[in-house]
């Protein structure tokens, strides 16, 4: 796909993978919607930094899972750029918990966002991209612990997991005209993980690493660089698969 003059949203992208995976897409001239759903200061300083890469980009302020801002937030990247040509479902929550003391709020909120709003966000893309000449892509943001499930984390596991299979189903449905793909992350250093998993502490990260054949942790840019590598021509024959990136920490 050639980037230019083609627009891209990237859910949850104020911070971590989204983040980079948007300055990616600008810097290759894609033109981009940013989306957040809580934290307005850190949105800003993202936009801020994003327009310093390129003009072509806004911000949204939407929760995903809703359904009327699910649309929304397609059409506002319609509104603004004429077009819509990839969707990048990257939003995510995770709260932990033991699955016998998890109450259904606990679930909900984290299979809502990840699972829930990932398919309102690919509906409307894909009604949108059927609507334009040309191809559609939309990549899914996974995770190698919906194949993989652990402990406290059936909420999120669980999510993960469906959102691969709604990556099959959408790729066989919406062929030929769309291509529909998930990009599984393996650990990747964030602000988020380095909190959840104690990993500004040297020794807790080199155990980490350890357990990655290439004896590191994912960066973002890794997870960006993906994205492009599935948006290029190189990967027109590819739809509803699978892409891990985690350093060969599973192999199956």
């Amino acid at each position: 796909m050639d980037p230019s003059g083609r627009a891209a949203i990237v859910t949850g992208s104020s911070s971590g993978i989204g983040k980079a995976i948007a300055i990616r897409l600008l810097r290759s001239g894609y033109r981009v919607v940013l989306n957040y759903s809580t934290d307005d200061e850190r949105a800003a300083q993202t936009l801020s930094l994003c327009q310093g890469i390129d003009a072509g980009v806004v911000l949204v302020k939407a929760d995903v899972s809703n359904a009327l801002a699910a649309q929304g937030l397609v059409q506002r990247a319609v509104n603004e750029f004429g077009s819509l040509d990839v969707l990048v479902n990257n939003a995510a929550r995770v709260l932990d918990r033991p699955a016998l003391e998890m109450t259904e709020d606990e679930w909900n909120c984290v299979v809502d966002v990840n699972l829930k709003g990932a398919f309102l966000c690919s509906q409307n893309a894909a009604r949108q991209m059927l609507t334009q000449s040309g191809e559609g892509v939309i990549l899914n943001i996974g995770a190698s612990t919906g194949i993989r499930g652990r402990r406290n984390g059936v909420n999120t596991c669980a999510s993960k997991a469906g959102l691969m299979v709604m990556t099959q189903c959408l790729a066989l449905e919406l062929a030929p005209r769309i291509r529909v793909n998930t990009i599984v992350p393996g650990l990747t250093l964030t602000e988020e993980t380095e909190r959840r998993f104690g990993l500004d502490d040297l020794a807790m990260r080199q155990a980490r690493e350890e357990q990655i054949p290439l004896r590191r942790l994912g960066r973002p840019e890794d997870i960006a660089d993906a994205v492009m590598m599935m948006l290029s021509d190189e990967a027109r024959f590819m739809t509803g698969q699978r892409v891990v990136v985690d350093g060969g920490q599973y192999m199956w």
